[in-house]
């Protein structure tokens, strides 16, 4: 009867250590990989590109895509290379004569051309003041609502 109890006691033992191992490590490790996982698959979804067939929020959509960087990556200039004198500051750093010289641009725009122009600015490190993003928002919605 002694043998029985020290197996038992030993099995139980071992089974609360490889119970604690599996708690303490590889769930731990496994919620990262989860972790992981998504936001790889947040990073590699496809992109809805600049498309608004495919947003459920047309209005908003693509010009909020620009803001972030997740259209296309290549620069293209607009006639705005004097806006690049800008590059590092920050949307509420604008004087108004500043802003202004950012409104020229954008009213100059055609409109198939302005979430290009977005996208251009973002990737060469321009932040628009925050006035200017607004009526870029608002154009945007306006030319690319359905």
């Amino acid at each position: 009867m002694k043998p029985a109890i020290i197996l038992l006691t030993i099995l139980v033992v071992g089974g609360a250590i490889v119970w604690l191992i599996d708690k303490l490590f590889y769930h731990k490790q496994a919620a990262e990989n989860v972790d992981e996982a998504e936001q790889n698959a947040a990073d590699s979804s496809p992109s809805q590109g600049c498309a608004d067939e495919s947003c459920g929020i047309r209005s908003i959509c693509p010009s909020e895509q620009i803001l972030k960087g997740e259209c296309q990556q290549e620069i293209t200039y607009y006639e705005d290379e004097e806006l690049d004198a800008f590059i590092g500051r920050d949307e509420n750093d604008y004087s108004a004569d500043e802003e202004e010289q950012w409104r020229d641009v954008l009213y100059t725009l055609q409109p198939a051309d302005l979430l290009g122009w977005g996208q251009s600015i973002k990737h060469r490190g321009l932040v628009m003041p925050a006035a200017i993003r607004q009526e870029f928002m608002q154009l945007a919605a306006e030319h690319h609502a359905p």
